[in-house]
């Protein structure tokens, strides 16, 4: 009985903790950059881009899933419009877009809904993600252990600059941003055709690929994308969608830990 009364207050306590680090500040993200941008795609009245991003304090718990985000610096996000004639009218993002936390640290999704963007005279939109880009958590009430300023400006400086050498540079960020411009390119669902990734690229995107097209970058793309498709002829949306995500995540899960690895302390 001893036993069982014992664990009973061990699984409490373990859930109480758990609860406590649920309602404490998660961690602040670093977005890769694009400075040639990110097309929005539209669905359902909303449009959004997906934005690569990864963490940049381990000791903080990882966003939960649809946790709110904000720019740290509002001129590294820019949202371009672009109206039907072709001119283009460039905003900051944080004025008119949503940043949610979408799958862990690893990406995070702006939006904008899509009468907003038709009422500012936009066909269609991008974002653009500058150099040295940060995401913090919006506050929440009650918080036990929030951010601070001084927290704040660290993270997103001296931390930040930390992750360009570790994460920013490294050719696996670019491959990694490859495959969710091509993912986020894919139609919704249904079955699409091509034996390649450049292949998939021209067909869901076009001839440009908007990276600095090295080819370690390349290599490893596609190395990832035959992974995914066992250099079949025809995919299901859906299959195709999850597995780059998974090869996406893994790609920047691997030079979080190295990032993490080199912090000062570590």
């Amino acid at each position: 009985m001893k036993l069982k009364a014992w664990l009973i207050g061990a699984c409490a306590l373990s859930a109480s903790l758990m609860a406590s680090d649920a309602k404490a500040a998660p961690q602040i993200l670093a977005a890769l950059p694009m400075e040639s941008g990110i097309e929005l795609a539209c669905s359902d009245g909303i449009c959004a881009a997906q934005l690569t991003t990864y963490c940049l304090q381990r000791e903080r718990p990882a966003p939960t899933m649809g946790a709110a985000y904000v720019p740290a610096t509002k001129e590294h996000f820019t949202l371009v419009l672009t109206s039907t004639d072709g001119q283009e009218v460039r905003l900051p993002a944080s004025e008119h877009m949503r940043f949610v936390e979408n799958r862990g640290f690893m990406s995070v999704a702006a939006s904008i809904e899509l009468g907003r963007m038709k009422a500012l005279g936009a066909q269609s939109a991008k974002i653009v993600v500058w150099e040295g880009a940060s995401l913090i958590p919006v506050p929440e009430e009650n918080d036990p252990n929030p951010l601070t300023e001084d927290e704040i400006a660290f993270v997103t400086n001296s931390l930040r600059t930390i992750g360009q050498d570790y994460v920013d540079h490294q050719p696996k960020a670019g491959s990694a941003q490859l495959l969710a411009q091509l993912n986020a390119a894919l139609p919704s669902d249904g079955i699409v055709a091509a034996n390649t990734f450049n292949g998939m690229w021209q067909n869901s995107i076009g001839d440009e690929i908007p990276l600095p097209a090295s080819g370690a970058i390349l290599e490893s793309a596609e190395q990832a994308f035959e992974e995914c498709s066992g250099r079949a002829s025809t995919y299901m949306v859906g299959g195709l969608r999850r597995c780059l995500e998974f090869q996406h995540d893994n790609m920047i899960r691997g030079l979080n830990v190295e990032y993490w690895q080199n912090q000062p302390g570590s």
